[in-house]
């Protein structure tokens, strides 16, 4: 007897629950091309780390864009230190979200890739955090309205962030990984990558 549960996350895209009950498994195969569910996982959180820092780049042009457009005080908003520092800090994490996730598409079949991934996917939900943050406050009180696009790619951010591990998770295995290679080996693991 099988069961769909519909559910969604917060950005309304659907997440869907399947159960069986009173069913037994009638057979077990592997996966196909010799994939793990740990393999999933990690192709997971790497697609979801490009997602964000895609998402991270438009929220950039946005922010950008409505900063220039936006007059207050006789003069456009962008001209204002303080929002040209706060999208100086969302162009900067924007980038670095990028650059992580470009260097774990480039390693993906690497025997190395877990770090990679793991940095991408960290790097990448910090990014979101502090990026969602100034885009709204960029924009003010409209980025929240459903009328505007803004939040469409926000919500995005924030239910990307925990699918496939929060940032959280994947720092943890990141430093597990550093005490199992050990103190001597941490300077030359972070630089010869």
């Amino acid at each position: 007897d099988a069961q769909v549960s519909s559910g969604e996350n917060l950005a309304r895209e659907p997440r869907d629950d399947l159960s069986f009950a009173g069913t037994a498994v009638a057979a077990m195969a592997p996966l196909a091309g010799g994939l793990t569910p740990g393999c999933v996982e990690r192709y997971g959180a790497l697609a979801r780390a490009s997602q964000m820092t895609g998402a991270l780049e438009h929220l950039l042009g946005e922010s950008v864009r409505f900063a220039n457009d936006r007059v207050q005080f006789g003069r456009p908003i962008g001209k204002f230190q303080a929002i040209q520092h706060q999208l100086a800090v969302l162009a900067s994490e924007t980038a670095a979200a990028g650059a992580a996730s470009m260097a774990a598409c480039d390693k993906a079949e690497a025997a190395d890739s877990d770090f990679h991934i793991a940095v991408a996917k960290a790097r990448a939900g910090e990014a979101a955090g502090v990026g969602a943050k100034i885009a709204h406050a960029s924009h003010g009180a409209i980025g929240f309205t459903y009328e505007h696009a803004l939040h469409f790619a926000t919500r995005r951010l924030w239910s990307w962030r925990s699918e496939f591990g929060a940032e959280a998770l994947w720092n943890d295995r990141l430093g597990q990984g550093a005490l199992d290679r050990g103190a001597d080996a941490l300077w030359s693991d972070l630089t010869a990558r």
